[in-house]
């Protein structure tokens, strides 16, 4: 097997694309650094004094303002207050700020990179014409199929590594060595939360790995479907964007109908258990990955039945 698996690595990396991918989320990553440090400004060693000014400004306008302006500015004030009493700088900027709120967002074309190539593994040997060749050998259909996903769910570990590895740079070299363990407030449904930025950013990359597990076991899975390399590829991005756009509308859906709580796509995104404990009103990440885990088997059983029962003519 390790055999297998080390050909297959040999094949995704002796295509230019594979290492093109690798320089793409590069690119973003430095870029997303550059506008990242343009429109953050320059942070404000005497933010408390800043704040705790403003607040007072706020105070006396609120005694003169409209009773219709006074609840925007009270509210004003209580969020300005949070940040003296969570002792937050809204104003920091430092390398785990940009990892927390630029490198992790470079995820989504971290994604749609891994679904290309897994889309295109198993139908650009139909494409090719190479499947013949790569099933003679002497080794079940089940095992070449095996390797072909752990070499698929290892390139796109490698993109994940990427992705950090370069944003930590990036972030080094623009922004400097930062307080690992700042303050931050993150928005979630059900309000602000207070968490230190490093621990927070690897929070959420660690919630954003079960999912791509499972969009890479689905775009697997079309490929083995599929003998056209460009359908593949096709259905896997419309899948993995159309799948977004669902997932918002099922929670909507799950306010009336039990059932809707265990449709895939509410599940997809993981990383709002950064944020907070439940979705949906009573689903916790358990559950979430229970739920996951079933369709994951699902999709795995589908695609090797039928690459077991596939006739391989071209």
């Amino acid at each position: 097997m390790i055999s297998l698996i080390r050909n297959e690595l040999m094949k995704i990396f002796q295509k230019k694309s594979s290492w093109i991918y690798l320089i793409i989320i590069v690119l973003a990553v430095i870029a997303g650094g550059i506008i990242y440090n343009i429109t953050s400004g320059e942070p404000n060693e005497n933010w408390r004094a800043t704040i705790e000014a403003e607040i007072e400004h706020l105070q006396k306008n609120a005694e003169e303002a409209p009773e219709e302006e006074k609840q925007y500015i009270n509210q004003r004030i209580n969020q300005q207050q949070k940040y003296l009493d969570e002792n937050v700088n809204p104003d920091a900027v430092s390398n785990w700020h940009y990892m927390n709120n630029v490198v992790f967002g470079t995820t989504v074309l971290v994604t749609l990179l891994a679904v290309i190539i897994s889309s295109a593994s198993v139908s650009s040997e139909f494409a090719d014409g190479t499947i013949k060749q790569l099933l003679i050998r002497p080794h079940p259909r089940w095992a070449i199929l095996l390797s072909k996903y752990i070499s698929l769910i290892i390139y796109s570990l490698i993109l994940v590594v990427t992705m950090i590895v370069s944003g930590y740079l990036v972030g080094l070299i623009i922004f400097g060595n930062g307080d690992f363990s700042a303050k931050i407030f993150e928005m979630a449904i059900e309000g602000q939360k207070v968490a230190e930025v490093g621990p927070q950013f690897f929070l959420k990359i660690a919630y954003y790995l079960p999912s791509l597990l499972i969009i890479t076991a689905i775009a697997f899975m079309l490929s083995t479907l599929f003998k056209s390399q460009a359908l593949a590829v096709g259905v896997g991005i419309f899948v993995l964007f159309v799948s977004s756009t669902l997932g918002g509308l099922i929670v909507f859906l799950a306010e009336k109908y039990e059932w809707a709580k265990y449709l895939i796509f509410p599940h997809l995104d993981l990383t709002i258990y950064a944020l907070q404990d439940k979705i949906l009103g009573d689903i916790t990440l358990p559950i979430s990955l229970l739920v996951l885990a079933m369709y994951y088997a699902v999709f795995m059983s589908l695609t090797f039945v039928f690459f077991q029962k596939r006739d391989i003519s071209i």
